[in-house]
């Protein structure tokens, strides 16, 4: 049988070939090397999602993503190898690394462990990274009697109880020109835009000295875009940020202030709305049923108290949640290093994940 880190390496090499869905064809592999059932699950003419329906009655689905982002972003490609008992490689850690693991322990526990007893279905997405349409298609598609998802993201191996929501921007920005000796006689739309970050930021402080969320209220600055070489105040820009919204801060009350901070003013106008659909934030409770065998089985697996944390980012477990499954979210990897030149996993991680993806399904049987 192949091993996790093998798997992981074809995973990664494949993906950076062809991020949305070069994974497909090493996943698929180790599916059919396990002799685990599983089909497609086309969700339009680009996205497609793999299923693998282990029980008739399935309670419980596990899910990771196998596309991921760009090797090459902003003209820098992600560094790949191994080094320090690290692969390096686009997607080792998001979420290529959960990928593995998961595959691992489906073809370790094999096709002779009493899948239908522990109502599971896995589902493999595509499209995380764009719109979230394998997710999407998938919730929309799910049998009535699940009521739980583990979502596979990178956690550094802890459990997100709750989930950060999210709201991204993209604002034009026209100004008034004039020759670059006389911008006293202009509008820059450059100016206004670095001064409405200034302001977002000092109203986002604000905010979370009034509710303390878990995480703070943050703003990332995407994309900031316009003028030229040439002495001459731009005549437009382009802004797109993305606000990060922790649970216990109301989304209301953030957009009213945003919308207090997009006023155009003499000489400037503006265009603005959202880029992507927003998503709000959530949160499942540890001491239930499911959260309780999730805590057992960390305490088992990693012999410390498990200290739930808050997933920073937008997932696939946005859609699960909607659709009502109580949802939690963990996985192996950092994710401050994912979508970087150094993104990488330690292999001790991985065979961690996969030891506990292992435990998780035994405890099924009994949940």
């Amino acid at each position: 049988m192949w091993q996790c880190k093998e798997l992981l390496k074809l995973l990664v090499k494949a993906a950076s070939c062809d991020p949305a869905r070069g994974a497909l064809a090493p996943l698929v592999f180790a599916l059919e090397s396990a002799a685990l059932p599983w089909r497609p699950e086309p969700v339009d003419e680009e996205v497609i999602n793999i299923l693998i329906p282990l029980s008739s009655a399935p309670r419980v689905l596990v899910a990771a993503h196998y596309d991921v982002v760009p090797p090459v972003i902003e003209g820098v490609r992600a560094r790949e190898g191994e080094e320090s008992e690290c692969l390096y490689g686009r997607g080792a850690c998001d979420v290529l690394g959960g990928v593995a693991a998961l595959l691992g322990a489906l073809a370790e526990l094999g096709k002779d462990f009493p899948w239908e007893k522990s109502g599971l279905w896995v589902a493999f997405t595509g499209d995380e990274e764009r719109e979230g349409r394998g997710s999407r298609g998938l919730s929309a598609s799910l049998p009535s009697s699940l009521r739980y998802a583990l979502v596979l993201e990178p956690t550094r191996g802890e459990l997100a109880f709750s989930s950060c929501g999210s709201l991204e921007y993209e604002v034009e920005i026209r100004g008034t020109p004039s020759h670059g000796s006389v911008p006293e006689r202009g509008k820059n739309p450059l100016l206004w835009a670095a001064r409405f970050l200034l302001r977002l930021e000092e109203t986002l402080e604000a905010l979370n000295r009034r509710y303390s969320p878990p995480l703070p209220l943050a703003v990332t600055p995407l994309l900031l875009a316009g003028g030229s070489e040439e002495l001459s105040v731009p005549v437009a820009a382009r802004l797109r940020f993305d606000l990060r919204l922790p649970p216990d801060v109301p989304l209301r009350e953030v957009e009213e202030e945003l919308a207090g901070l997009l006023q155009a003013e003499e000489g400037i106008t503006l265009h603005c709305g959202l880029a992507e659909e927003w998503a709000a934030s959530w949160e499942s409770d540890p001491e239930s049923d499911f959260g309780r065998l999730l805590r057992e089985v960390y305490r088992e697996i990693y012999g410390r108290e498990p200290v739930p944390v808050v997933m920073e980012s937008w997932t696939d477990a946005h859609h699960f949640r909607s659709r009502g499954l109580e949802t939690v979210v963990w996985g192996p990897g950092d994710l401050a290093v994912a979508h970087t030149p150094f993104e990488h996993l330690h292999y001790r991680e991985l065979e961690e994940a996969k030891e506990f993806l292992k435990l998780f399904f035994r405890r099924l049987l009994d949940l």
